[in-house]
């Protein structure tokens, strides 16, 4: 497909208080075409560089390592952007952390390890 009709390619925010998870996550976007238009590594950044950049998806770690986490991030940045899809990123899959990213009715979930096939398949 010549370069002319190849569509956009997808924006995305990574938010990751670890260093090298968000490297890992900005290598493999770029890998499979999407543009990584920013990073943040606690909530007061993400919500900054999200309102800013407006990307398609955001990769939101539920952890940030503060007082608030990803699901207060998510929640207060879906209100003024409500078509941009949020992926969860989450070390545990147990009930209470569960719960709370469902509540934010997430585009997807994703348990560390994360493996690139999941992560395209999120980004699809």
């Amino acid at each position: 497909m010549p370069v002319s009709e190849r569509p956009p390619a997808k924006r995305i925010v990574i938010v990751d208080d670890d260093v090298l998870i968000s490297e890992y996550l900005q290598d493999l976007c770029e890998f499979y075409g999407a543009e990584v238009v920013g990073t943040a590594h606690d909530a007061q950044d993400a919500e900054a560089v999200i309102l800013d950049r407006e990307p398609d998806y955001v990769l939101m770690d539920l952890r940030l390592g503060g007082a608030r986490d990803g699901v207060d991030v998510a929640e207060t940045v879906q209100a003024t952007l409500p078509m941009m899809k949020i992926v969860f990123i989450s070390g545990s899959n147990e009930p209470k952390s569960m719960d709370r990213i469902a509540s934010n009715n997430p585009h997807r979930v994703l348990i560390k390890p994360i493996s690139p096939a999941d992560l395209r398949n999120a980004l699809a």
